[in-house]
């Protein structure tokens, strides 16, 4: 038959004779001349002997039957006579199948907004629907969580940082075709398919993987001693790709399965990559989206807290795992006079930049505020004010404008070391917990207040008495309240955690944080501070 693989053909007639196993629906392609390839079903199963089976004519048309002397006739158990083969066209039911697939490729890949989540669900979908083993490496322009840039890293010998291992799959355990693991730099010699896909955005294609001297190989001992090794035969090197930028490649191998790779299973890999791509795009402009609001906030918060020498403080902020992005919770705390420390904590409604932004706003203005020595609060009144002008200047900008309604919670408190008075104002912000140094845990009954931005102040401030060496916990709702339990309960496990005994402020105020998480990404900022009050 023209076009078809005679040599893969009689590799599997070798194994089936040497191993007594059949082999059941395996498909090849045959060029039908008219730019369509057809998919053939082949079953190869082994004919021991004549007493044991009906005549080989019986059993299949006689050119369907491989000749003895055409194999090795004295492999495995029996006497092998020859083979019985059956052919069957499935190219329709094989493209029904494939579109469903793809389908359901929709729905598996794509399930979060990470790089690395959606890469690898790209590589386990195609093992082993499509191929042995297949890898997913991302260009240094895709950046995967933390990791330094490519182009920091040192070249080994004559290949260069070009990816980074994003996804993996195999039908083998333990991956031993891979040499390079999740989040590790993928080296490359140059030239070679890999970089001319990534340079090209064009699918390497090679059936026939050609390990013989004179090719890319020679420049990379290492692949080719894991290829000769794992025995690949067939590859695929598509490009993940959007319409102006080549974010990465998928690389499809076979190795077990002697059929070489067809061009329809080009145009399925590309159909298939082509999806997982916009998914990575999408991710990949969260992750720099997000990376670029977190360190908005980082810079907006204080990089050092120092209550002066009556009071020590700690803090841990824990940013949300949401898809909007990070929220708006500060703190801060401000010298005044006479060794008076100012502690406050907000949280600015809303996720996103905007939320950033307006709260760095509010850290500045309670900033300014607190220079006056206003009582706590006076100082939210005037916050409050402050919020609403705001509001009304963002009503008259145009519609592109990132911010909006200025609503916020804060919480303001005043200790004055010489009376050992701990002045508290707030305005719609969780009250908050005194610890004493007995260990004994109590919530402080501040008067709430309406929020920052309703223009429905006043507020009412109380003062406080509490022992040297108390802890004064501030806090934001997100460390408190879940979707699956009320703030109660909430309360009640932040009280508890405030009672471990511990010696470190820094220590109480990571495990108490890390107490009420868990394992899992909090849903909204979490912001803690701590202050304890005596001489340090």
């Amino acid at each position: 038959m023209r076009g078809f693989e005679t040599g893969s053909v009689e590799r599997m007639v070798r194994q089936v004779l040497r191993d007594g196993k059949p082999i059941i629906d395996h498909e090849f392609h045959l060029a039908s001349g008219y730019g369509e390839d057809r998919a053939i079903s082949l079953s190869v199963w082994k004919v021991d002997s004549v007493d044991a089976v009906a005549p080989v004519d019986a059993v299949a048309p006689v050119d369907a039957v491989a000749p003895v002397d055409a194999v090795d006739s004295t492999a495995g158990s029996g006497i092998g006579i020859g083979v019985c083969m059956t052919l069957t066209d499935v190219t329709r039911s094989r493209a029904r199948r494939r579109l469903a697939l793809l389908g359901e490729a929709s729905r598996r890949i794509g399930t979060t907004l990470d790089v690395m989540t959606t890469a690898q669900e790209l590589a386990d979908m195609a093992v082993p629907l499509l191929a042995d083993y297949v890898t997913v490496d991302l260009a240094d322009a895709v950046p995967i969580g933390e990791t330094p840039p490519l182009n920091r890293l040192e070249p080994v010998r004559a290949r260069i940082p070009v990816f980074r291992r994003a996804g993996v799959a195999s039908i083998h355990p333990g991956l031993p075709e891979s040499t390079f693991a999740l989040g590790e730099a993928v080296y490359v010699p140059r030239p070679s398919p890999f970089l001319y896909a990534l340079e090209s955005g064009r699918s390497h294609f090679e059936p026939v993987l050609d390990t013989s001297r004179g090719t890319w190989l020679d420049k990379d001992p290492i692949r080719a001693k894991v290829i000769n090794r794992t025995r690949m035969h067939s590859v695929m090197m598509v490009p993940l790709k959007t319409s102006d930028e080549v974010l990465g490649i998928a690389v499809f191998v076979r190795n077990d399965n002697p059929v070489p790779f067809s061009h329809d299973d080009l145009l399925f890999a590309e159909e298939l990559v082509l999806r997982a791509s916009l998914h990575v795009y999408k991710a990949h402009l969260y992750t720099r989206e997000r990376s670029a609001m977190l360190a908005l906030q980082r810079n907006l918060l204080p990089h050092h807290l120092y209550g002066g020498p009556m009071v020590e403080v700690a803090s841990h902020y824990l940013p949300s795992d949401m898809h909007e992005g990070v929220g708006g919770d500060w703190y801060d705390v401000i010298r005044l006079t006479g060794d008076r420390v100012a502690l406050v904590i907000g949280d600015v409604v809303g996720h996103g930049i905007g939320a950033a932004a307006t709260m760095g706003q509010m850290r500045t203005a309670v900033l300014t505020l607190a220079t006056l020595d206003l009582p706590p609060d006076e100082l939210l009144t005037r916050l409050d004010a402050l919020a609403v002008r705001l509001s009304n200047e963002n009503e008259n900008e145009s519609a592109d404008s990132f911010n909006g309604a200025v609503v916020a919670s804060c919480l303001y408190a005043v200790y004055d070391p010489s009376r050992k008075i701990w002045s508290m104002a707030r305005a719609g912000h969780p009250a908050p917990m005194a610890r004493t140094p007995s260990g004994e845990v109590t919530l402080l009954d501040v008067p709430g207040g309406t929020g920052i931005g309703y223009g429905l102040s006043p507020y009412e401030s109380i003062d406080v008495e509490l022992p040297e060496g108390s802890i004064v916990a501030l806090y934001t709702d997100g460390l408190i309240e879940t979707r699956n339990a009320d703030i109660d309960m909430g309360l009640g496990r932040l009280r508890k955690a405030l009672m471990a005994p511990v010696s470190d402020l820094d220590e109480l105020c990571h495990r108490t944080v890390d107490t009420m998480m868990g394992p899992k990404a909090p849903s909204d900022d979490v912001a803690l501070l701590l202050a304890r009050t005596g001489p340090r």
